[in-house]
């Protein structure tokens, strides 16, 4: 990570998932690596931006391989992403 991200090192993210309120997932991901040669919503930097920070991803994977069942049915709705939190703290809303 870059010395400006290092504060993101050890971030675990998890997505809270449901299907018409039940059937309830909540996968956890971690931060596995950083990739600074990528897309960038400032293609050519910013001023007071450095190189490093215009343009990058951070990489999460699953703390564990698991899969999920969801009901498929004319009448159910799909799976939605319901919540996402970070380290633990439900008491930030991400999505709205």
């Amino acid at each position: 990570l870059p010395r400006e991200l290092a504060w993101l090192g050890g971030t675990e993210v998890e997505l809270w998932i449901d299907q018409e309120g039940f059937r309830a997932i909540r996968p956890m991901m971690r931060l596995m690596g950083y990739s600074p040669r990528s897309r960038s919503l400032l293609p050519y930097g910013e001023r007071g931006v450095s190189s490093d920070l215009s343009g990058g991803v951070a990489e999460f994977m699953p703390v564990k391989r698991e899969s999920f069942a969801f009901h498929y049915a004319t009448l159910d709705g799909p799976p939605m992403l319901r919540r996402v939190t970070v380290g633990g703290d439900e008491s930030r809303d991400y999505l709205s």
